[in-house]
């Protein structure tokens, strides 16, 4: 039973592939300090360049001024795993350290006013989570008795050039290619097959991995107080990602799996009646249903390879305000509400994953320099959130089993805009 209990918990790392680093599911949830302290809630408030970059690229046409904005976001985690099979229970500390997502954006009006021009360069997702192995807690005990150690980190970044066109004076539409790359590391590696033990080998990518896709994106000013906006990103289709692993004689092996990235339809709303006041509201919806890996049902195959994750789409609410305090400042709130992909029933196939939130507050502001050049702070909090269900072999549940994750996070976000 040890043995199955090792081969099937090593799902948990799987799931981490995609559930640890990407906020909403598997996109980070906003890009920047100016889109982080709105809650991400950009759709129809281009109110900087990768606010307007990241989630709606039509709404380029509706900033005032061409700019650079790059920003960079620290990711704190604070996650807990606790196990209970039989008569013991144990509770063990994450110490995935501190997480690095850096984002950049620019944006110019070409001599042709009615079209702009836009370059992202976004990490839409990643982590790094390590639970050591714990005598106490009985899935983290040290092979053959439970799972050991887990590690895994991965990191995606999206490149993203794109043309607006000012259709008439008051709509904008856009489109452009996403050309994504991807690095994962799994310990253990379960997408593919067992080695002659029993046991799942280590996976390390042998090389940053590339896939591609495509966006597309709307902006409507209904009235002087009102604006609309609509954008769609394709799925990432990526290659097939190799692995170098180790058989149970400790030589080379290499091991192979399919995941890309969801799609992703955003629509919002800005609006600016009330002086100084500007007021967003984003909903989102994620499929990945019908992404490779995420849709794709969790079961084994007969080498004890998994076919994948068998998350559901799901729905984000994003809530954001800003206020202007004179000519130099301006501060900000925001919201954000997720469903979440992964039932409760899963939570032992999630064991490693450290951003299984539903709830976001955020806040922030901006400083202006001079005319051109302002700097931004923000924070988000991610409310703590656990996830609660039996270790569940192929034969079935173990009897009076559970595993609880419990998770809480923070974003501390700084950056800078430019415009010219």
């Amino acid at each position: 039973m040890y043995k199955k209990i090792i081969s099937l918990a090593a799902l948990l790392l799987a799931t981490t592939s995609a559930n640890t680093a990407f906020s909403q599911g598997a996109y980070i949830s906003a890009s920047g300090p100016v889109n982080r302290s709105m809650g991400g809630a950009s759709t129809a408030a281009p109110i900087s360049a990768l606010s307007a970059m990241y989630w709606n690229p039509a709404s380029i046409s509706g900033m005032e001024h061409s700019e650079l904005e790059v920003g960079v976001d620290l990711l704190f985690t604070d996650h807990n795993v606790t196990s209970t099979a039989g008569a013991t229970t144990g509770s063990t500390d994450a110490d995935p350290g501190v997480f690095p997502v850096p984002n950049f954006a620019w944006t110019h009006r070409l001599e042709d006013p009615r079209y702009t021009f836009g370059l992202g360069v976004n990490s839409v997702a990643g982590f790094k989570t390590s639970l050591p192995a714990d005598t106490t807690n009985p899935v983290l005990a040290p092979q053959p008795t439970g799972l050991g150690q887990i590690t895994s980190e991965a990191s995606f970044l999206q490149i993203a050039p794109v043309l607006s066109m000012a259709v008439t004076e008051r709509m904008s539409v856009a489109a452009g290619p996403l050309i994504t790359t991807g690095q994962v590391g799994l310990e253990p590696f379960v997408f593919d097959s067992v080695n002659g033990d029993n046991t799942y080998s280590t996976g390390r990518a042998t090389r940053y991995h590339w896939g591609g896709g495509f966006q597309l994106g709307s902006y409507f000013l209904m009235t002087p107080d009102w604006q609309v906006g609509a954008s769609y990103k394709s799925k990432a289709w990526m290659e097939t990602f190799e692995f170098t692993g180790a058989d149970e004689n400790g030589l080379p092996r290499t091991l192979t799996c399919d995941i890309d990235l969801p799609a992703v339809t955003s629509i919002g709303t800005g609006y600016t009646g009330f002086d100084q006041w500007l007021f967003a509201a984003d909903i989102r919806y994620f499929d990945y249903a019908n992404a490779d890996g995420f849709g794709d049902g969790a079961s084994y195959d007969g080498t004890g390879k998994l076919s994948g994750l068998d998350w559901s789409s799901v729905f984000a609410l994003a809530l954001g305000a800003q206020r202007s305090v004179g000519e130099r400042l301006a501060l900000r709130a925001g919201y954000t509400y997720n469903q979440n992909p992964i039932r409760e029933s899963e939570s032992f196939f999630n064991m490693a994953s450290p951003l299984i939130y539903e709830h976001m507050l955020s806040m922030g502001g901006s400083y202006k320099l001079n005319d051109k050049v302002a700097v931004n702070v923000a924070w988000s909090h991610y409310f703590e959130n656990t996830r609660t269900g039996a270790i569940i072999l192929p034969t079935g549940t173990v009897p009076g089993s559970s595993i609880t994750n419990r998770l809480s996070a923070d974003f501390l976000s700084f950056g800078i805009v430019m415009k010219h």
